[in-house]
């Protein structure tokens, strides 16, 4: 007679745990897909235009307002051109979309292969150079006026770039916790890239404390773990980091005497880039004091 096999079943903890897994991974993928639709819409409420076109043979998604009508320097009106981080999309800057509209009208863009702009034709990414040029014909075609460019890491590093290809329509620069300081080559930013990875949630909270500082009492955040997770992993962002040859980062010289005014902003709490960016950028783009 065969030999009777006995199959142990899960305890309880974890049937307990598959079952809040089961429940939370959905739920928790759904958040910021969820934020941004909230977020949109706020945006719509508050006048904000949602626009697509043609630009370079991509289709982008931007945000646009024009300058407000009653601001005494209406006649003086200039653009101002909002460029969101990796992983990320145009919806980041939700509150100062509208804020700035005293300034002048406001685009803010899903840079190709993020949030809802397309990827360049037959790419599944897009490239650092790619970006920069699709950058320079955003300028020329979609806003065609010397703007000011606002760039909050990947963003701001490309505003550098900006500055230096088409300085006739490059105002000035507010660089924000930019990203792209050469440091030690690509030796120095080779942990900042396998972090990016993001394998699993403990990596996920990581990034959160660097990014966040402790926010064990936002609880809407680590409700979000899994969709935070799933935009650092998406096919554009890892080919786009996976593409970092070093030739693309800011020498010093990429700063020193920049062509345009530049103002720089440092949350000093946040510690996602690499040890060393800000004083890269607080030495070489700011004025001595």
């Amino acid at each position: 007679m065969p030999t009777p096999t006995s199959t142990s079943l899960p305890s309880i903890p974890q049937r307990i745990a598959d079952g809040v897994t089961r429940l939370y991974d959905p739920l928790s993928q759904a958040v910021l897909p969820l934020v941004d639709g909230v977020s949109r819409r706020l945006l719509y409420y508050q006048g904000v235009q949602q626009q697509s076109h043609n630009v370079a043979g991509i289709n982008t998604n931007f945000y646009y307002t024009p300058g407000c009508p009653t601001s005494e320097r209406s006649e003086q009106a200039m653009p101002v051109l909002l460029l969101h981080g990796i992983a990320d999309n145009a919806l980041t800057w939700l509150w100062q979309i509208p804020a700035l509209r005293s300034i002048g009208p406001v685009y803010a863009v899903d840079l190709p292969g993020f949030g809802l702009s397309g990827c360049p034709p037959g790419q599944s990414y897009a490239p650092f150079r790619d970006l920069c040029d699709f950058l320079e014909t955003f300028l020329e075609r979609v806003i065609g006026a010397p703007a000011l460019i606002v760039g909050n890491s990947l963003g701001g590093w490309l505003a550098v770039r900006l500055a230096w290809t088409l300085p006739h329509l490059v105002r000035g620069l507010v660089l924000i916790n930019a990203g792209g300081a050469w440091l030690e080559g690509r030796y120095s930013w080779e942990p900042f890239v396998e972090m990016i990875k993001l394998p699993d949630l403990r990596a996920v909270q990581q990034v959160y404390r660097q990014m966040f500082g402790q926010v064990f009492w936002k609880w809407p955040l680590y409700l979000g773990l899994r969709s935070f997770q799933a935009r650092f992993r998406c096919r554009a962002v890892r080919l786009f980091v996976d593409a970092f040859t070093g030739d693309e980062f800011l020498h010093p010289q990429n700063l020193h005497h920049l062509p345009v005014p530049a103002g720089l902003i440092w949350g000093l709490a946040d510690y996602f880039l690499p040890a060393g960016s800000h004083e890269f950028f607080q030495k070489r783009a700011t004025p001595p004091c």
